[in-house]
């Protein structure tokens, strides 16, 4: 199964990765529906088996804009698995789409019946939201310096 593609699960042994097989849920869904709303109370995290998944963020008075596009292999939503706080973007399906949900309550068995492997979870997501984390702040300071630069160039006077 693709539950061990996912860098949350990857480093699990295939006794470990059959425990968590128990707790995830398949679900499918067709072409524009959504997997969740942005503001939607964090629920768990998806991971994509087939199918491509659009990110979207909702603009008062605008279409929503796209944040990115992804298919068979990625995984989305994974700080729901952390705090239940609302979603800041919505996750919408593009194409018809397999996709695997692991919930916070499904964690939270896991840790209380199998703290070791719940602990092997854990940090492998704070792995992942710290990479993700490293690659938004070079982002942020990429644009800093664009807004920097186009605030004290000579064409602005």
């Amino acid at each position: 199964m693709a539950l061990s593609q996912a860098n949350v699960f990857s480093q699990l042994s295939w006794q470990e990765i059959k425990i968590v097989e128990h707790a995830i849920h398949i679900r499918n869904y067709a072409p524009r529906e959504p997997i969740f709303k942005q503001g939607d109370p964090g629920s768990g995290m998806y991971i994509i088996i087939e199918g491509r998944v659009g990110i979207f963020l909702d603009i008062p008075n605008q279409e929503p804009k796209m944040l990115s596009e992804l298919s068979e292999g990625d995984f989305f939503g994974e700080i729901a698995l952390l705090d239940e706080s609302p979603r800041t973007a919505a996750a919408t399906a593009v194409e018809n789409c397999i996709i695997i949900g692991f919930y916070r309550p499904d964690l939270m068995e896991i840790l209380k019946t199998k703290p070791v492997l719940g602990s092997k979870i854990l940090l492998a997501l704070s792995e992942v939201l710290a990479i993700r984390l490293r690659s938004t702040n070079n982002e942020l300071v990429k644009v800093s310096r664009v807004l920097e630069d186009k605030v004290v160039s000579p064409e602005n006077e």
